[in-house]
């Protein structure tokens, strides 16, 4: 550390250069260099994420090589100022993308990479390093110029997404309550499998050509009769099939924003929802959030001053709050919507996983015709590698929307969508919902069981339906403190800044997934982020 500026410099040695340390900013006379890793601890970012995300950025741009040894864990914390358990966490999080190892008795090294490039980095050199907006020398930088554009126009890209995709954590002793998904054990594997072998004996070759852009006809009646029966008015030629709600976002945001438009989002949000607004180049102008959903009294001066082309919105259970609108505010939306001229978009994604109080209408069902898109998927009960979602659109939109439902994928699988058809359509759907309902229920009854019983100190926001539970800790305790914590003591949790537009605004907040285990398994993981509150509580003097 340098007394004039306090900068942290950290040597990673090479094993065929024992003499020599890899240098990513600069070289001494001698050949080796320092570098430095920037540990922001006024950052709401994890400081194990910073650590890991800055190496791994080093590695993926060849600054640090196949077989560079990275810092002993005690060391490097010491020298940035920071826990053990930080630095193990952060190599925990390198180790488990597969771009280091751990040789026992010798230390950690970088991984070879999958595939090389087709122009090697020139060693020593740090293309990874420099700015985006100045043209790299050709003999330092092999990648182009227009690599730098796109990685300095989408910056926030670059860094790792904060939920991950899989249901369960690669480390099997690791208790995962941060994904976004339902019970994979609780799939109906086998029935799925018998509705495909029915689809290729009765249909064969025809199957496998290429499906309608807007869906396979039949399960676009059922889907129909599906949201029907929940009283949300949806003519079979109105559907789209889609990848998953995510491409019905996708679809709708192409079509009816432009790069610098506004789009309304409630605060906090879904966070693939927000990078994906991100990546459009719109302005999202947040809507504070009380316990009855989007605070609508606020929509007039914000629609006034922002005239946003788009509203999005999850009225039902909410992701990340779990908050069910109130039938109120719901009437209020959708009247100051039509007033002012603004398409609402309604993401569906689980509403219906309802464990107690009465159903909401839809914003759909309360709408005038054309003025409300509505999104659902099957990915959050069935499975989410099906990928098969819908979108519901009147009016002359519903042929646009078709229309870039072909430029981005030409049509959905339908070899999947005519299987979920037979599957739908003979009503396990409904008694595969009813059971995970059940199951459900139990579990988000274990989950709040067990926080009364070991972590009184959180508040959680009430869950009358879905997959998650909101949490908010005591002062001083912060979500981006407590993530590694809890990982090291066996538990990951979604931190809440992955969910709002100013990730500060977050800080306190957790988010647990309650669906993907057993109330036993529930009951542990609870233990262990108790054990992770009551450290960081003694860290920061809090008195139990």
């Amino acid at each position: 550390m340098t007394p004039s500026t306090g900068t942290v410099y950290t040597y990673f040695h090479h094993a065929n250069f024992p003499g020599a340390a890899i240098c990513c900013r600069e070289h001494t006379a001698k050949g080796s260099g320092t570098m430095r890793i920037p540990v922001d601890k006024t950052s709401p970012l994890p400081l194990y994420t910073q650590i890991a995300r800055f190496i791994r950025h080093r590695i993926e741009c060849g600054a640090l090589p196949a077989d560079t040894r990275l810092p002993a864990i005690r060391v490097l914390a010491r020298e940035l100022g920071v826990n053990r358990i930080t630095v193990e966490t952060a190599y925990a999080e390198l180790e488990a993308s597969g771009l280091v190892a751990a040789r026992v008795g010798s230390g950690t090294y970088v991984l070879p990479p999958y595939s090389t490039p087709a122009r090697s980095l020139p060693r020593g050199n740090a293309p990874c390093g420099a700015s985006p907006a100045r043209t790299p020398d050709a003999a330092s930088d092999p990648w182009p110029q227009w690599q730098h554009h796109a990685l300095h126009r989408h910056s926030f890209l670059s860094a790792p997404p904060a939920i991950p995709l899989s249901s369960h954590s690669p480390q099997a002793d690791i208790i995962a309550l941060n994904s976004g998904n339902s019970d994979p054990r609780l799939f109906p594997v086998d029935q799925l499998r018998a509705s495909l072998r029915e689809t290729l004996r009765r249909e064969g070759w025809k199957a496998g050509e290429y499906e309608e852009v807007a869906g396979y006809p039949p399960l676009r009646r059922t889907i129909s009769h599906l949201l029907a029966d929940q009283g949300i008015p949806a003519a079979p030629q109105d559907i789209i099939i889609t990848a998953g709600s995510q491409q019905a976002l996708a679809l709708a945001c192409q079509l009816l924003t432009s790069p610098g438009d506004s789009v309304l989002v409630e605060s906090p949000s879904y966070a693939d929802g927000l990078d994906l607004f991100r990546s459009r180049g719109l302005r999202i102008i947040p809507v504070p959030m009380d316990e009855e959903g989007m605070r609508t009294d606020l929509l007039p001066a914000l629609l006034k001053e922002h005239a946003p082309r788009l509203i999005y919105t999850i009225p039902n259970f909410h992701n990340p709050t779990g908050i069910c609108m109130s039938g109120q505010r719901r009437r209020q939306l959708v009247h100051m919507a039509r007033e002012h001229g603004i398409p609402l978009l309604e993401d569906d994604f689980v509403g219906e996983l309802r464990y107690e109080g009465h159903a909401q209408p839809a914003l759909k069902a309360l709408a005038h015709p054309g003025d409300t898109l509505y999104a659902g998927t099957f990915s959050k009960m069935l499975m989410p590698g099906l990928r098969v979602g819908y979108l519901v659109a009147e009016g002359p939109v519903r042929d646009l929307l078709i229309r870039c439902k072909r430029l981005n994928d030409l049509s959905s699988s339908g070899i999947i969508q005519r299987a979920l058809h037979r599957f739908v359509s003979v009503g396990r759907h409904r008694a595969h919902l009813a059971r995970s309902c059940q199951i459900y229920r139990k579990r988000r009854n274990a989950l709040l069981q067990a926080m009364a019983e070991h972590l009184p100190q959180v508040r959680i926001a009430p869950i009358q339906g879905g997959l998650f539970a909101w949490c908010t800790l005591p002062a001083p305790l912060t979500a981006g403190s407590l993530a590694p914590l809890a990982l090291h003591h066996g538990v990951a949790v979604a931190p809440g800044t992955a969910f709002f537009l100013h990730p500060e605004q977050g800080a306190a907040h957790l988010r647990l997934n309650f669906a993907l285990h057993d109330p036993e398994t529930l009951q542990e993981a609870v233990r262990r982020l108790a054990a992770a509150i009551r450290q960081l509580e003694a860290q920061h003097g809090v008195m139990a």
